[in-house]
């Protein structure tokens, strides 16, 4: 089988790095060759090369972002306030344009939040679970699709009902609503067309495109759709864990952190309230 090459190059500061050295071992490190952590030309910088070599240019771009999350806390375990100041790669990858829609909230549904937040503030699950949806980078996509994936299937719900998929359903339509429902209906078709696999041999990707084709009523989707989604983006998730990226691309893994967000948003949002 043929092997894509892919050079990346990442720039971190935050860490005065006396002299060049070579890691002795990285993440996924089967498909990274000549890896060098090299001083910066800025102060309090160091830059990190190497090359990336796997049979497809989109697993590649994964790994790249793995890297990116490895280093940055390598380094954060001696620099102060390190963070990714660059970060590139030889060639680009299948990525999902545009960005998602931005909720409208008032005054009211904020305060409804915040004495809930307050009191939670300082419980070590609360602060890892809003970690969780806040700001994440386009560099480290497939660490907070994990993350998130975690979060929602390990611990909010193992096991997801009628009751779930009629909140994600309401969700969806919330956030994807009027001009957006052309997002929403990319982001589904991106599942549909990915050949998800699971445990048990069963094409989640096609029992997705039956429900999609299925859908009756004024409704874009309904809780077919929903549990044709929620079924796609577990085995990726699950496939994710055992650090499998074949078929994996870069705008597959985006698409399910995106259908998957506004879900745990609205699931920690019920949980804030249903424990003041």
């Amino acid at each position: 089988m043929d092997r894509v090459q892919t050079k990346f190059k990442l720039i971190i500061s935050g860490i005065n790095l006396v002299s060049d050295f070579r890691p002795i071992d990285t993440v996924h490190s089967r498909y990274v060759r000549n890896v060098k952590c090299s001083v910066g030309e800025r102060d309090n910088t160091v830059v990190i090369t190497g090359t990336i070599c796997s049979e497809d240019q989109n697993k590649n771009f994964l790994i790249a972002e793995d890297l990116t999350v490895f280093f940055l806390r390598l380094f954060s375990l001696f620099g102060v306030n390190c963070r990714i100041e660059h970060f590139e790669l030889d060639k680009g990858g299948d990525v999902l344009w545009g960005y998602p829609p931005v909720p409208t909230i008032d005054g009211k549904m904020m305060n409804n939040q915040i004495g809930k937040v307050k009191s939670s503030l300082f419980e070590p699950q609360s602060f890892a679970e809003f970690q969780v949806i806040q700001a994440s980078t386009r560099v480290d996509v497939p660490h907070h699709f994990r993350t998130l994936a975690a979060l929602f299937f390990e611990e909010l719900c193992p096991h997801w009902d009628d009751h779930v998929l009629g909140e994600y359903v309401e969700a969806l339509l919330e956030r994807y609503e009027n001009q957006h429902e052309k997002r929403l209906l990319e982001l589904i078709r991106v599942l549909c067309e990915a050949d998800i696999i699971d445990s048990t041999y069963l094409n989640q990707s096609s029992r997705l495109r039956s429900a999609m084709q299925n859908v009756s009523g004024p409704r874009l989707i309904d809780d077919n759709v929903a549990h044709g989604i929620l079924a796609c983006i577990e085995v990726i998730y699950r496939q994710m864990r055992q650090g499998d990226y074949d078929t994996l691309t870069r705008k597959l893994v985006s698409s399910a952190h995106e259908l998957l967000f506004p879900l745990v948003q609205k699931l920690l949002r019920s949980r804030t309230m249903d424990n003041p």
